[in-house]
């Protein structure tokens, strides 16, 4: 029975580990997102938000993707200069699912963490505190 079971995590373990996500980078004036993984992702479709707290206020605001390439786009900032910001990248093809939850630093570095499930609310909070 266990031999059984064991077989059967094995395609799933493959499937998963064939790895589809979101890469991350800055480029000066904008950051850009590209799916990516074992396969062709160029036809994935990308959504992006920002969310931050500004004087004690949560605020968010759906993120404008430019298309540069197949399965890549630039983000151009448009959020605004008060309070703490996070981005949240969704990245879907077929049926498979990615996220990644972007930190941005005051020296304008990025913090990406990448998860194969939606980020939780908890999450978002945390990265904003």
């Amino acid at each position: 029975m266990l031999r059984r079971f064991a077989w059967m995590l094995i395609p799933a373990a493959l499937a998963w580990a064939g790895g589809f996500f979101l890469t991350v980078h800055n480029e000066g004036n904008a950051i850009t997102v590209a799916a990516e993984g074992c396969r062709d992702y160029s036809h994935a479709q990308i959504t992006a938000q920002a969310v931050g707290l500004v004087n004690g206020r949560r605020r968010q605001i759906p993120l404008e993707l430019t298309a540069t390439g197949k399965g890549t786009y630039t983000v151009r900032k448009q959020w605004p200069k008060e309070g703490k910001w996070v981005l949240v990248f969704n990245g879907t093809y077929s049926n498979l699912h990615t996220h990644t939850l972007v930190e941005l630093s005051a020296d304008g570095q990025l913090h990406p963490r990448m998860y194969m499930r939606p980020v939780a609310a908890e999450e978002i909070e945390a990265a904003l505190r």
